[in-house]
């Protein structure tokens, strides 16, 4: 942080340049943040549409290889774009949520990058299905977390995503604290 030489005060220059700096690091750090968001988002809908396929086929409907691809590109275009919550959204600010208050907590901690944005994403994934049973009298909307092992597996597709946007800095050291 720079400060005022003559009265120790932070100045306007000394303000808009910590700005600049913040921007800076947002911008670098948006190619990561978008493909850890596309991580996210395919584990989850493809777990979804996995679970559904399942259960599908165990009260005995035919699924074969083409109704598998189907609902996969289906889902994977329909889950991120129809429906009153759309996933990519949802995990987009559960995401940034926890990444930016990981970033926070960065720079007090010494735990590295990769472990710490991994919770954080995991955590935003936990936050996602946890809470959206809650906001709507107990209904699991995401068909993948109906189950103990559904949610641990989405939780752990958070982590990897977080895990991603803390393994790759953009454009230099974006992820070191200043």
């Amino acid at each position: 942080m720079y400060l005022c030489l003559e009265k120790g005060r932070k100045t306007s220059d000394d303000q808009s340049l910590l700005h600049a700096q913040w921007h800076q690091l947002m911008i670098k750090q948006i190619h990561s943040f978008l493909i850890s968001l596309l991580i996210a988002t395919f584990l989850v809908v493809t777990h979804t549409t996995a679970t559904n396929l399942i259960w599908l086929q165990s009260i005995g409907m035919p699924v074969d290889m083409d109704i598998v691809v189907s609902a996969l590109a289906t889902d994977l275009v329909g889950m991120n774009s129809r429906g009153a919550f759309p996933a990519i959204g949802l995990i987009f600010v559960g995401l940034l949520i926890a990444f930016i208050t990981a970033r926070m907590i960065a720079i007090w901690s010494s735990i590295k990058k990769p472990t710490l944005y991994a919770m954080a994403g995991g955590a935003a994934l936990l936050a996602i299905v946890a809470l959206m049973p809650l906001a709507f009298y107990n209904l699991d909307l995401i068909a993948g977390a109906r189950t103990l092992g559904g949610k641990v597996y989405l939780v752990l597709a958070g982590a990897l995503a977080g895990y991603y946007f803390g393994s790759h800095p953009q454009k230099g050291n974006s992820n070191d604290v200043n």
